[in-house]
């Protein structure tokens, strides 16, 4: 009896102690918490390297100020992706990425996080392969319990293809890719992605592509796509560059490299200009008024007389984004003349709308004259997508209009404007 009642108390104080250890690990959840995370997390990305080192060493502060904090998943992706700009380390980033999938493991996009940024960091490890094979089970089992996520799958893809080609396996990349590419051209699922925005991503998993052909020196196929992308895409980083590679890989030297692009881009110059002069429009431009960013409004009639480039954008369309540096080589082009360069952002208001404008004007395009505008002012101009760009003679005649952005961007507008300053007189 009495060693019963002993045994019973031992269990009875394993209980109570095991029940203690469980309390003093469960999450703690304040508002000092929450507050300190949001201040290394909120506001403007942080521009230069200290800046990042300042919210790590923050977060890692909050980690140990907290280290039951209930925001220590946020917190651990947060620092991954912080990590990135700071470091090119393997094994950090890998460890950081395991930590971070083992308290996010079931989130939404975890695997796809991890994978982006070793694959970006060009981390030749199985885990990445790993991360981006998950990612995209991750981005199936999604699409086939909700529909309607295709966009996920042929990024997860693009992903996978470049894990692929990292570790050597060019075959499987290259398999990755093109589906991946047929996906973004041909498939219905991909939500409410604009022409300009699926062209984009056709190039992009292209210029991928084109770099698995250069590894692999198949140089027949490389010089044929780098061709096509120097011609057509709208995605223009690095394509010169490959397109050189490619074409020294397929003739064995850079002899002869600058005639063939002359006449290349010759080529496709006299086709571009065939094809927009069919282009050329008469129609009554709406009448609008916008505010520019130091308050003053500029209404159609104070411009009447010019001709005017206007275009619609938004801070959230990357096309948009990489069409204002050339309209400003436009601009540059044509500044002795009596053009207006009009860009009007038609994001939704918000108190940050009007520096986060500003920003991208100092960043991509100071000499164009940015405005505010709303998405009623786009819709008089009959347009539904964005970038929308259109040329307004003197007369206030819309003589050319655009939506998105292509590789024949800067040829067809200056080509045009040349036409509508030459017939109006406009100097």
């Amino acid at each position: 009896m009495y060693f019963n009642k002993c045994k019973l108390l031992v269990s009875l104080a394993m209980c109570l102690n095991a029940y203690s250890v469980c309390f003093a690990q469960q999450p703690t959840h304040s508002k000092e918490e929450m507050n300190r995370f949001n201040q290394f997390r909120s506001g403007y990305p942080p521009e230069t390297t200290e800046q990042y080192w300042e919210r790590i060493l923050g977060l890692e502060q909050l980690l140990a100020d907290y280290p039951n904090t209930f925001l220590k998943g946020d917190i651990s992706i947060t620092l991954l992706n912080y990590y990135q700009h700071v470091t090119d380390d393997p094994h950090l980033l890998i460890e950081l990425s395991d930590k971070m999938l083992a308290l996010r493991m079931y989130s939404n996009g975890a695997y796809e996080t991890a994978a982006r940024i070793l694959v970006d960091k060009k981390v030749r490890s199985d885990k990445t392969l790993l991360y981006a094979q998950n990612a995209l089970k991750e981005a199936l089992q999604k699409q086939k319990k909700w529909g309607g996520n295709g966009r996920g799958e042929l990024i997860c893809r693009d992903l996978l293809a470049r894990a692929h080609q990292l570790l050597g396996q060019h075959d499987r990349a290259v398999a990755e890719i093109k589906t991946a590419i047929r996906g973004w051209q041909t498939r219905e699922d991909l939500g409410d992605l604009e022409m300009a925005s699926r062209q984009a991503s056709v190039d992009k998993a292209k210029t991928h592509l084109l770099r698995i052909y250069i590894d692999q020196k198949a140089w027949t196929e490389a010089y044929e796509l780098a061709s096509e992308l120097l011609l057509s895409s709208i995605i223009r980083t690095d394509i010169a560059e490959l397109w050189s590679q490619a074409y020294a890989g397929k003739f064995g030297s850079g002899a002869g490299m600058s005639k063939a692009y002359v006449a290349l881009k010759a080529r496709w110059d006299k086709k571009i200009i065939q094809r927009v002069e069919k282009k050329r429009i008469s129609r009554p431009a709406p009448t609008f008024e916008v505010q520019k960013l130091d308050g003053e409004k500029i209404t159609s009639e104070d411009l009447k007389g010019k001709a005017m480039v206007l275009t619609f954008w938004a801070g959230w369309c990357s096309p948009c984004i990489e069409e204002l540096p050339y309209l400003q080589n436009l601009k540059t082009q044509f500044r002795k003349q009596n053009v207006e360069f009009l860009a009007i952002n038609i994001d939704q208001d918000s108190s940050m709308r009007r520096d986060m404008v500003a920003s991208f004007r100092y960043q991509s395009a100071p000499l164009l004259t940015f405005a505010l505008g709303d998405l009623q002012m786009r819709k008089a101009f009959g347009s539904d997508e964005i970038p929308y760009t259109c040329i307004i003679d003197q007369n206030g005649q819309i003589r050319y209009e655009r939506k998105g952005l292509g590789a024949d961007f800067s040829v067809a507008m200056a080509h045009q404007l040349e036409w509508v300053i030459g017939m109006n007189g406009t100097q």
